[in-house]
């Protein structure tokens, strides 16, 4: 089933908590702190039994900076359901609850991510949990599953995904990122700002930038106007954004009528 999907508050992998840790404390030596959210990706990926995750911090519904994948793969598969501006990443984000769809509600409910995933990944089932800091929204951790899988193509979408364990990370992978909910600032500048999904997507907000000023856009309509044209091209936004900072795309030319 597509949609909110309630998690039980208790279940029997009461060590799951503890499973994470160590998975996680297993990897954290792995590159610098910038790459602390790839590590936590990684032991979502592992104690959950998905085949991809991916943590991401999020303002405001489209603006998303992945921050952590555990591998390329599930890094694509964010940058595509970007392109697409939709997705089970979206919904949760903006309902506040966990999302779950196997490739028929995909299909059904977000065709151009279906689309997306199915030439471009190998991922046929999708999951999201919002994070929360306090009563605020500040991210997402995404599950992904390889098509084939079994549950993955029929309508009980969430089958081969343990949205329960997720909810129960949740907390921790909120407290990770942004600091406790207590009441403790979060850091003034984390160091997954420096991790390499977040930096390429901050290169599409400098694009956006350019396009507003250029073009006399508004952000949502210069965002839409990004997506419009990497769907043209089916291509994420990253490429298109790289192309643009480094000229080989003049951002007057970024209207999909002005094609020279």
């Amino acid at each position: 089933m597509d949609g909110p999907v309630d998690g039980p508050e208790d279940g029997p992998e009461e060590g799951l908590v503890e499973r994470f840790r160590a998975a996680r404390a297993a990897r954290a030596a792995r590159g610098g702190p910038e790459l602390a959210p790839a590590a936590l990706a990684a032991a979502c990926r592992e104690v959950l039994g998905v085949d991809g995750a991916v943590l991401s911090a999020v303002a405001r519904g489209p603006w998303r900076l992945p921050v952590g994948a555990s591998g390329p793969a599930a890094a694509a598969a964010e940058r595509w359901q970007f392109a697409a501006g939709q997705g089970p990443g979206f919904d949760a984000w903006e309902r506040g609850g966990p999302v779950a769809a196997g490739e028929d509600a995909l299909r059904r409910t977000w065709p151009v991510l279906h689309d997306q995933l199915h030439r471009h990944t190998p991922f046929g089932a999708a999951a999201a949990v919002p994070l929360l800091r306090g009563p605020a929204r500040v991210g997402v951790l995404e599950l992904l599953v390889h098509r084939g899988r079994p549950g993955t193509a029929g309508v009980a979408a969430g089958a081969p995904v343990d949205l329960g364990g997720a909810l129960r990370l949740a907390p921790l992978l909120a407290a990770e990122l942004f600091g406790p909910a207590d009441g403790g600032a979060g850091p003034a500048e984390p160091a997954w700002l420096d991790a390499p999904g977040a930096r390429r997507r901050q290169r599409v907000w400098v694009v956006l930038r350019m396009a507003e000023q250029v073009l006399g856009l508004g952000g949502t309509d210069a965002l839409a106007l990004l997506r419009a044209r990497a769907w043209a091209q089916d291509r994420v936004l990253e490429d298109l954004a790289d192309d643009v900072v480094e000229g080989r795309v003049p951002v007057g030319s970024l209207r999909l009528d002005e094609r020279g």
